[in-house]
C-alpha cells in the first residue's frame, strides 16, 4: 500500500510541474487587460523551462489568483524586494508566452 502512495505521489508532481526562478526584482507591471491578463517583467532573465516566448511572464485568470499574484507584484515593485516566480514547465499559456502559475515573496 505504501508503494502505491509513494508512486501515486510521484506521478502527480510531474502532472503539476513548475520550476521556479532565482531571486528577481519587478521592473514592469502591465494590467487591466479585459480577458483577464496581467503581464510583467522581472530584472533578471526570465525562466523558460518549454521555450515560450519570453517578452513577458504572462498570469491569466483560471491559471493561477489573479489578484493574489497582482498584490505581490505590485508590493515587491514598491518596496524593491524580490520575488521568485513560478511558471509552468509543461506548457506555454495560449498566446505561445511564459506561463505564471504563482510568485513567491522574499522577506
Amino acid at each position: 500500500m505504501k508503494k502505491i502512495v509513494l508512486i501515486v505521489a510521484l506521478m502527480s508532481g510531474g502532472a503539476l510541474a513548475n520550476d521556479w526562478s532565482g531571486p528577481t526584482n519587478v521592473v514592469d507591471i502591465y494590467a487591466g487587460y479585459k480577458d483577464g491578463t496581467l503581464l510583467f517583467t522581472t530584472s533578471d532573465p526570465h525562466i523558460n523551462p518549454n521555450g515560450c516566448f519570453t517578452s513577458y511572464y504572462t498570469v491569466r485568470e483560471g491559471d493561477a489568483d489573479l489578484s493574489i499574484i497582482l498584490s505581490v507584484l505590485l508590493a515587491a515593485q514598491k518596496s524593491g524586494a524580490k520575488i521568485h516566480v513560478g511558471v509552468d514547465a509543461d506548457a506555454c499559456d495560449a498566446s505561445g508566452r511564459i506561463s505564471v502559475t504563482r510568485v513567491r515573496s522574499i522577506p
